[in-house]
């Protein structure tokens, strides 16, 4: 009982932190948003052109969007961990998924999206958006690790059918 009590208490501040970072992220993405507009207007990055300018920072903006939608299934991870009183449940497997979708979505979509637009608007250019490997790696681990945990649910199930 101490373990699964450690664990609700874990995830309730998991919630809290993924909450503000979900708010901070979603602030992160509307500045972007403004900044991809706002600087190419004013040619206030002179070292690039006006063209970089909005498609670095539309980029940005994609990448911060798409991390709202990643730590708003974060966030309900914890919320159903809290909820259930443990991490054996369907609602986690669902989020676990969910998660490692977003985080394979992350690593390259915004890469590839912005490299493109950037070779299109400006071909004279050498700037290009990496795609985060690490990400990538991540989201397949964390697929599996998903796995792991819908076989804890059955073996959950098991047992307190068992009882």
């Amino acid at each position: 009982m101490e373990t699964k009590n450690k664990i609700v208490k874990t995830a309730k501040v998991c919630y809290i932190v993924s909450k503000v970072i979900y708010c901070l992220s979603f602030a992160a993405c509307l500045t972007f948003i403004v900044l991809a507009i706002a600087l190419p207007l004013s040619n206030a990055v002179k070292s690039f052109t006006k063209a970089e300018t909005a498609t670095i920072f539309s980029t940005l903006a994609l990448y911060a969007f798409m991390c709202i939608g990643l730590l708003w299934n974060v966030e309900g991870l914890f919320k159903s961990v809290v909820q259930n009183q443990t991490p054996f449940s369907e609602a986690v497997n669902h989020y676990l998924k969910k998660i490692a979708i977003f985080i394979l979505l992350v690593s390259l979509i915004p890469a590839i999206v912005g490299s493109t637009v950037l070779r299109i608007a400006c071909p004279e250019t050498e700037l290009t958006f990496p795609v985060a490997m690490g990400g990538v790696v991540g989201g397949i681990v964390l697929f599996l690790i998903g796995m792991f945990f819908k076989y804890g649910n059955e073996l959950q199930k098991q047992d307190d059918e068992t009882l």
